[in-house]
């Protein structure tokens, strides 16, 4: 029995050894292996590329990091930290312009998104969708929706929604959230599951070609024009002193009958040279009262409700010169010379009956040759700039008067542009053409001073629509644009004035 007792001692030491050597043999390998990944495999693929490049390529086993090794660096997929759909009503700001997503159901220039998430597509009954949306099928799940905000035009190609898309993963989840919320069978957004986006975007990237760099339109960076170098500064100051010392000279109609104030002469005419004469127009203050017998304190111009307009004087009021040249707005983003607006007033030919060979007055209503109105064709000058749209409901798909609907479409507490000029929600990327950079604005300004509200383009497109036609505004290209052509669009040009073009940097 004694012998048995030592037997079994000596057995039980032994596994005690054996249990001991195992243990740390498994601690061993844990040290060097690592703790099992039970990571979700979802994210695993996403990481799968990083990791790849990050693993040991001694260790013998797939995809296993060398000993002591640097964390995998996260994924190159973007994704938002936590998914907000406060902010996603924020973010839906950009799209109102075109849709509703209440429960009024009412479609706009694009249908409403009231139960839009996991709702068929193009499944409005009696909105006219395009082919491309009608064939497109499918429901408008979370990856479906996150692949077509992120680039409407590339996911579906041939559709009508004119938007560039929002490039921000955040903000298209969090659009998402708050739509699928709006519904009569609403879901909370920890209800989401956003991890097939993430996948599907780690693919694409996985696979994903190199960039074409070769630009899809010769669009031009938005600059201000040139100051005058040195040769042009000289030369302006020769011809000024050459006409200072003929003034004392002039009578009135001598003065009339100068060349600065003809064809060719006057196109080469700096403001320097107009001003030597006619410094009065900048100088002149704003009447207190008109010959009407109406108070300037109390007169209330549309364009002074705006946020860009700056009084010149105590009376609340600015005369038309110096709101187009010297006002702050003005020195900001305009660039207008003298012969911008005045284009030569030779008495000779004041009136169309008097010169051979040249139409009437009325032959060209939209362009006329000819015009009494203070020696300037205002289609020619005031319409560049404020030839408001003929019909922005018709043709923008806006329901309403922009001062009535600006609220709807812009917060303008916000730091982003896109909202805080309800503008830009559509033309930030998209419509946006070279038509600044031209030699009498200032393009860079006038971008600069967007970023802080509509007033700024409305100023120019909207409010008092003049004379009585819309300037056919050039319609220069933009990336992705409909090649159809808008019945409101035919025969308009497709590059600016050849005369007030400047040269690409």
């Amino acid at each position: 029995m004694q012998r048995l007792e030592q037997w079994f001692g000596m057995a039980a030491l032994a596994l005690y050894a054996l249990t001991g050597v195992l243990a740390v043999f498994v601690l061993g390998t844990l040290i060097v292996k690592g703790v099992p990944d039970r990571t979700p495999e979802y994210i695993v693929a996403a990481r799968a590329a990083a990791e790849a490049a990050a693993a040991n390529p001694d260790a013998g086993a797939e995809d296993t990091p060398a000993s002591g090794s640097a964390p995998s660096p996260e994924p190159a997929v973007e994704m938002a930290a936590a998914v907000d759909p406060a902010a996603g009503e924020k973010v839906f700001a950009k799209c109102k312009a075109c849709h509703t997503a209440d429960s009024g159901k009412a479609d706009r220039i694009g249908p409403h998104l009231w139960g839009v998430f996991d709702r068929p597509v193009a499944s409005v009954e009696g909105f006219a969708y395009s082919d491309a949306m009608a064939g497109h099928g499918g429901n408008w799940t979370v990856e479906e929706l996150d692949a077509y905000l992120a680039d409407p035009k590339g996911d579906i190609p041939g559709n009508k929604m004119a938007f560039a898309g929002l490039k921000d993963t955040a903000d298209r989840q969090n659009v998402i959230a708050w739509l699928a919320a709006q519904s009569d069978s609403p879901v909370a957004a920890d209800a989401l599951s956003f991890a097939g986006v993430a996948l599907a975007s780690a693919d694409a990237a996985a696979t994903a070609e190199p960039a074409d760099d070769t630009p899809q339109i010769a669009q031009i960076a938005y600059t201000d024009p040139p100051e005058p170098g040195e040769d042009e500064i000289a030369r302006i100051a020769a011809r000024l002193e050459e006409l200072q010392a003929e003034i004392p000279t002039l009578d009135y109609q001598r003065a009339r009958y100068l060349p600065i104030h003809n064809q060719p002469e006057i196109n080469a005419a700096s403001d320097q040279e107009c001003l030597a004469c006619h410094q009065e127009i900048l100088d002149r203050e704003v009447r207190l009262e008109s010959p009407a017998g109406l108070k300037s304190t109390e007169a209330l111009a549309w364009y002074q409700t705006l946020d860009t307009y700056i009084p010149q004087d105590e009376t609340g009021q600015s005369n038309f010169h110096w709101r187009h040249i010297s006002s702050p707005l003005a020195q900001q983003t305009m660039n207008l010379q003298c012969n911008f607006c005045h284009q030569g007033n030779d008495p000779r030919e004041e009136s169309p009956d008097l010169v051979p060979l040249r139409a009437a007055f009325s032959a060209d209503a939209t362009s006329p040759e000819f015009t009494l109105r203070k020696m300037v064709n205002p289609s020619e000058t005031c319409l560049r700039c404020h030839g408001a749209m003929p019909d922005p409901e018709g043709i923008m798909g806006l329901y309403g008067e922009w001062p009535e609907i600006r609220a709807d479409l812009e917060d303008q507490t916000s730091d982003d542009p896109t909202l805080a000029n309800g503008c830009l929600s559509c033309h930030q990327d998209l419509y946006r053409t070279n038509r600044h950079n031209v030699t009498y604005l200032k393009a860079a300004g006038i971008e600069e001073l967007a970023q802080s509200g509509s007033d700024t383009c409305y100023g120019c497109h909207g409010g008092r629509a003049w004379y009585r036609i819309s300037y056919p505004y050039p319609r220069h290209p933009w990336p992705d644009m409909d090649p159809t052509l808008p019945e409101w669009a035919a025969n308009r040009p497709t590059s600016s004035d050849e005369r007030f073009q400047r040269p690409a940097n």
